[in-house]
């Protein structure tokens, strides 16, 4: 059988080639972007007010009640870890907040990001034990941490971003929302038959920040930390770096195979 003779289920195959070829080599460019930007990236004072891809810090600051299911403590996110005989889950909540340094204010869009925190509080469960009502709505969530607590003791680990906590971001800054969300905020905030945005006064009263900080619309990359991180250590690894050159070879190969079937069906149609 020869496999460089063109056939209808090669075709197929090597149309697949030529689509599955531009989404590698967009992952083998973002792996590139994203280790150049984060080896030998330093931190900058939130005062001077960064923009672009940064490595900032600051104390937090709420924007929104939150408390820790555990620890009662007032927080901008938390995850709950469950561990069980029956196995383990992860219920979590995180929320946007403010960073504040020096009077700078930064409005971290954080829901995304990948949050690292300490543990603020644990407890043990025993098998039937009642759990407050925060704490079942939160199981109510997960069908892995329902099961588990129905299977046995259990443990649960809150892992918390405390209010006033120092903070570590590593995300996209710029000096004005987004666009995305200033037209979320608007369509939010119509009313009446006008079809106008209607302009509502923050009921916290507080200034616009001088920075927001969220995840790269390209790279997709949003850290926040309690401790200061190694930019080094999350670049992701080199062999990703392959994929910038086997998804063209995809497709290169797949547009071949399609123009060597196209020229043998006209022989054919021709004959």
């Amino acid at each position: 059988m020869n496999l460089l003779e063109p056939t209808s289920a090669g075709s197929a195959v090597a149309a697949a080639l030529v689509v599955a070829g531009a989404p590698m080599f967009s992952a083998g460019l973002r792996v590139l972007r994203l280790r150049r930007k984060l080896i030998g990236l330093t931190e900058r004072p939130l005062p001077e007010a960064p923009s672009g891809f940064v490595l900032t810090s600051g104390q937090v600051a709420l924007e929104s009640p939150l408390v820790g299911p555990l620890s009662g403590k007032p927080c901008a996110g938390f995850q709950l870890e469950v561990r069980g005989s029956g196995g383990g889950a992860l219920i979590s909540e995180r929320r946007s907040f403010r960073l504040v340094a020096d009077g700078v204010v930064a409005r971290v869009l954080g829901e995304e990001g990948a949050w690292e925190m300490s543990s603020t509080a644990e407890r043990r469960f025993s098998r039937g034990e009642a759990l407050s009502q925060n704490l079942t709505a939160l199981f109510a969530r997960s069908p892995e941490a329902s099961w588990i607590r129905r299977f046995g003791s259990f443990i649960v680990t809150e892992r918390a971003l405390l209010a006033g906590q120092e903070c570590w971001i590593i995300g996209h800054g710029t000096h004005g929302p987004p666009v995305d969300l200033v037209e979320d905020l608007e369509l939010l905030q119509r009313t009446g038959t006008d079809n106008l945005p209607h302009r509502s006064v923050s009921r916290s009263g507080r200034s616009e920040p001088d920075v927001w900080i969220r995840a790269d619309g390209y790279l997709q990359f949003l850290k926040i930390a309690d401790r200061r991180p190694a930019p080094n250590d999350l670049a992701p690894p080199p062999w990703g770096l392959v994929l910038t050159a086997f998804g063209p070879l995809l497709s290169l190969t797949g547009l071949v195979y399609l123009a060597r079937a196209a020229e043998r069906w006209r022989a054919l149609v021709g004959g």
